[in-house]
């Protein structure tokens, strides 16, 4: 599929379904030594301080008349206790039996109002596979599109604003 950008003019061959973040939006390059990051696991100390315990995963978005999914790699908030847990648990193939864990959205995505904060519950995969995160009900747009699925022309808008963040 072949389609123009709307707001750059140029073409583009087929659609990215997939956007990531490196970090959740807190994350400041650590401030003391108890503070780091991987590519799937985040604990950051804060203003009071107070230690901040972060998950990577996968929120997917369902797209009408397809077996593809609009995937975003998000950062969730943690409790310590659930963090702890999933750490002593991460390379066991038993893990799919824990949680699924509270966490709070800890991205801000674009083409959305504010996503930070937004409740979700984190559920656990196989080893070596994200987990995923289910949104929690609400009024927010976002909620809704996870739920009721979205159209490939909205897929298409959101590559347009994500491709030209500022």
């Amino acid at each position: 599929m072949r389609w123009t950008c709307s707001r750059c003019g140029k073409e583009h061959v087929g659609l990215p379904f997939d956007w990531a973040f490196d970090s959740p939006m807190y994350w400041d390059g650590g401030r003391t030594e108890d503070d780091w990051l991987t590519e799937d696991l985040c604990v950051w100390t804060d203003d009071e301080p107070k230690l901040n315990y972060f998950i990577r995963g996968v929120l997917e978005i369902p797209v009408e008349g397809s077996e593809q999914k609009l995937g975003y790699g998000v950062w969730s908030s943690l409790s310590e206790d659930s963090f702890k847990q999933v750490v002593q648990h991460w390379d066991d193939p038993a893990r799919t039996e824990q949680g699924p864990y509270f966490g709070w959205l800890s991205n801000s995505i674009p083409g959305y109002p504010d996503t930070r904060s937004l409740p979700l519950d984190v559920v656990i995969q196989e080893v070596e596979t994200r987990p995923l995160f289910v949104l929690q009900e609400g009024d927010h747009p976002l909620i809704a599109e996870q739920r009721e699925g979205i159209t490939t022309e909205r897929v298409r808008a959101i590559a347009e604003e994500q491709m030209h963040e500022a």
